[in-house]
Formats: C-alpha cells, structure tokens, sequence
C-alpha cells in the first residue's frame, strides 16, 4: 500500500461554497509532490468549527483505491 501526506487549510466559508456548488471531490497535492483527487464526504469526520485543517495520510490499495484517511495533526 501506499502512503501519502498533505496539508489542508479549508476554511469554513469556503467549505460551505464547496457543498453548495457541489463540489464531488478535493484536489491535494501531497508533500511527495503527487496531485490527488478525494472525494469531499471522506473528509466529513475532521470538519471542525473553523473548517478543515491540518496535516494528513491517505492509504491507498495497490489500484489506487482509498484504504484509509486520517489526521497526523
């Protein structure tokens, strides 16, 4: 499996503008320099108050299907 890290900083106003034009996906660009496509509902768990921030690893399969999502900090 792979394993790649990237950083958001999603504000909540900008967020909602994602949901509203319905905005299926997020598009990342990882810290090994590797540009990602997410489906915007895996990130639904780490919304907070003020958005969607932090450092994060996704797993992926070896057909580049999502394993796992989780926030590093």
């Amino acid at each position: 499996m792979q394993r790649l890290r990237f950083r958001l900083a999603i504000t909540r106003t900008q967020l909602l503008q994602y949901y509203q034009g319905r905005t299926a996906a997020l598009s990342v660009t990882t810290e090994q320099g590797l540009r990602l496509q997410v489906a915007l509902h895996h990130f639904r768990a780490f919304v907070g108050h003020d958005g969607l921030n932090g450092r994060f690893e996704i797993e992926l399969t070896e057909q580049h299907r999502l394993h796992r999502l989780s926030r590093l900090s």
